[in-house]
This record gives structure tokens, C-alpha cells and sequence, in this order.
């Protein structure tokens, strides 16, 4: 069974188009131009293999975007990992690393990540 994105108007042929082609975020053109070449009826496999993405992805990418239109174009990033450090250890470790070690009376000249974290 062939799974294609729906029926677009033509307005959102012409929005999908501007962002395939202007667009300034990789992923939402990216995303953008499988949307458009499923809507020219091309299989998920052969865009698969012009797009060099997994199958699985541009089937979600197409049910994505029936569902819920061009917001689902935009990346959704999870905000990355917890910071380690508050931000007053952050300004101690700044305020540290910029003072040569031989100021300090330590024995090396230049500071690594592992001796600015003994130091601290």
C-alpha cells in the first residue's frame, strides 16, 4: 500500500515551493520537499532514495503533516541536556580560566578542562 501526503490547494503548493526553495532552516526545507514529492505522487521509497532519509521518517513526516498542517514543517528541538554548573560556578570557571596558571603558583602554563576542574 502507497501512503501519499493529501490534497493540497493550491496555496499551500505555492507556500510549500517558497519554503523548499527560500527557506533558511534545513529541516523545515527538507521537510518541505517530501511533503511536495509525495504530492506529486512519487512512492515513499523512490523519495527515500532521493532525499536519503529512512522510510520510516517520511512516512511520519506525511502523516505528520495531514495532521497538522505547515506547523508540523518545524522542528521540534528538546532542549538538550540539564546544565551541569549554576550560573555563579559558570562565572567563577570563566573568571578562573582567564588568570594564567604561573599567576597562581601552579606547575603548567596553559589551563585544560580536567585542571581548570581540579582548580575550581
Amino acid at each position: 500500500m502507497c501512503i501519499y501526503v493529501r490534497e493540497l490547494t493550491a496555496e499551500e503548493g505555492n507556500k510549500l515551493v517558497r519554503i523548499a526553495r527560500k527557506g533558511s532552516d534545513s529541516v523545515e526545507v527538507r521537510r518541505a520537499l517530501v511533503v511536495l514529492a509525495s504530492a506529486q505522487k512519487m512512492k515513499v521509497p523512490e523519495i527515500s532514495d532521493l532525499h536519503h532519509l529512512s522510510k520510516e521518517h517520511i512516512r511520519h513526516i506525511i502523516q505528520v503533516f495531514d495532521e497538522d498542517g505547515f506547523k508540523s514543517l518545524k522542528p521540534r528541538y528538546g532542549g538538550g541536556r540539564p546544565r551541569t554548573f549554576t550560573d555563579e560556578q559558570r562565572a567563577d570557571i570563566i573568571e578562573l580560566a582567564q588568570i594564567p596558571p604561573k599567576v597562581l603558583g601552579l606547575p603548567f602554563t596553559q589551563w585544560s578542562l580536567s585542571k581548570l576542574k581540579e582548580t575550581s
